[in-house]
């Protein structure tokens, strides 16, 4: 892999120019490419200091997934596996924090997902109203003159609509993925379900009476819960990656001898 961070003009000039020749030497590779995009941005980079920028390029053009050095060039070998793919429980995860996006919850948007033993997502769910409870006619707010207007006694909790939206009939021994620590009436469910294990992401409310009392029963009913660490911080979703190469991926011709 080859990086470009924070370099002076003519610095950055010397490193582009070894990058340019990197490409035109691995465009003869059977198998080796760059991404379109890529060079698209190399050029944009080189255009911008022609021009007298001074912005560090790590500043001012940064790729989508890249890292903290900026815009860097990684060729693809199309003969071997990727090594930059999700791990399961990053994975898990990522579609429970996926899922919280259909929240229309203006405050928190909360996501859960629930896995099998055999790595099968069986259930998904995040914090909404019940169906056919109009967004118009319920409240969001988190408090008003009395509970009957705050949204905390019509919203159904991620943990609760994952469970219930489950395609099988059994998830016994099955693992949630959620973002928050469940409250104590999600543990109840929870613990009705058979779940055995509760992945989260935040634990933010652990001083609240509700979550000591979903851990004690949670304890009880020996549910065991971690907090997750992402081995990926930042996962990006981009609909055009599909069409990164800007070629067709078919195998090649045979050569004629």
């Amino acid at each position: 892999m080859i990086k470009i961070k924070n370099f002076s003009k003519s610095q950055f000039k010397v490193n582009l120019r070894v990058v340019q020749t990197f490409v035109r030497q691995s465009s003869g590779v059977k198998g080796i490419t760059a991404r379109p995009t890529t060079l698209k941005k190399m050029e944009e980079l080189r255009v911008s200091h022609s021009n007298g920028n001074e912005e560090s390029p790590s500043k001012k053009h940064k790729a989508v997934g890249t890292n903290d050095y900026g815009t860097f060039l990684e060729p693809r070998d199309f003969n071997a596996a990727r090594s930059d793919y999700l791990q399961w429980e990053d994975y898990f995860m990522a579609l429970a924090f996926l899922a919280a996006k259909r929240s229309k919850d203006p405050c928190t948007q909360v996501g859960a997902c629930i896995v099998d033993t055999h790595n099968k997502v069986v259930g998904l769910g995040y914090n909404g109203f019940p169906i056919g409870c109009s967004d118009q006619d319920f409240p969001w707010k988190k408090g008003g003159r009395t509970d009957l207007d705050s949204k905390y006694m019509y919203v159904c909790h991620a943990e609760m609509n994952a469970i219930l939206n489950k395609i099988t009939a059994d998830i016994t021994g099955c693992t949630m993925y959620v973002a928050l620590f469940p409250c104590a009436e999600c543990a109840k469910i929870i613990i009705q379900s058979r779940i055995s294990t509760i992945v989260y992401m935040s634990d933010k409310h652990s001083k609240k009476n509700e979550t000591i009392a979903s851990k004690k029963m949670l304890d009880a009913a020996g549910i065991t819960y971690r907090q997750h660490t992402p081995k990926q911080k930042r996962i990006t979703i981009d609909f055009d990656d599909i069409d990164w190469i800007g070629m067709s991926q078919v195998p090649p011709s045979p050569a004629k001898n």
